[in-house]
C-alpha cells in the first residue's frame, strides 16, 4: 500500500511534469495547455453523459427490484475518472479516459468486487446493512 502511495503522490507527479514539459518544448505551450483544457471539457462532458445513464439503470435495477451493484460500480469508477480528467496532464487524462471505457470499468469492478469478497471470506472486511 506504501509504495502505491508513492507512486500517486511522488513519482506520478513527477511524470507528469516530465510529460508536460516535453510536450510544452515539442508543441509550445499554447497546444499544451489548450490540450489540457479539452481533455477536461471532453472528459466531463462523457463523465456526466455516462453518469445520466448510470443513475438510470440503478433507477430501473431499483425498479425491478434488483440490487443496483452494475450500476453503482460504474457509478463510483466515473467518480474516480472526474479528478483524473480534472487535473492537467497527460497521464492523468489516459487514467481518467481509460475509465471511461465500459469495458475497463467492467473488468475494474470485477476485480474489486472480487478483492471485496476475498477480504469479507479471510474476515478482513465485514459487511453492515441498514434497514432504514
Amino acid at each position: 500500500m506504501l509504495f502505491l502511495l508513492v507512486i500517486l503522490f511522488v513519482i506520478g507527479p513527477i511524470a507528469e511534469i516530465y510529460v508536460l514539459l516535453t510536450a510544452g518544448s515539442l508543441f509550445g505551450v499554447l497546444p499544451v495547455v489548450a490540450a489540457c483544457l479539452i481533455t477536461a471539457l471532453l472528459g466531463g462532458w462523457i463523465i456526466r453523459l455516462q453518469g445520466v445513464a448510470a443513475i438510470n439503470a440503478a433507477r430501473r435495477d431499483m425498479n425491478e427490484g434488483k440490487p443496483p451493484v452494475a450500476s453503482a460500480v460504474n457509478g463510483a469508477l466515473l467518480v474516480v475518472a472526474a479528478p483524473f480528467l480534472m487535473t492537467p496532464g497527460f497521464i492523468t487524462d489516459a487514467v481518467g479516459f481509460s475509465l471511461l471505457i465500459p469495458p475497463v470499468r467492467l473488468w475494474l469492478g470485477r476485480l474489486a468486487l472480487a478483492e471485496i469478497k476475498k477480504r469479507i471470506e479471510r474476515g478482513d472486511a465485514t459487511v453492515t446493512i441498514i434497514k432504514g
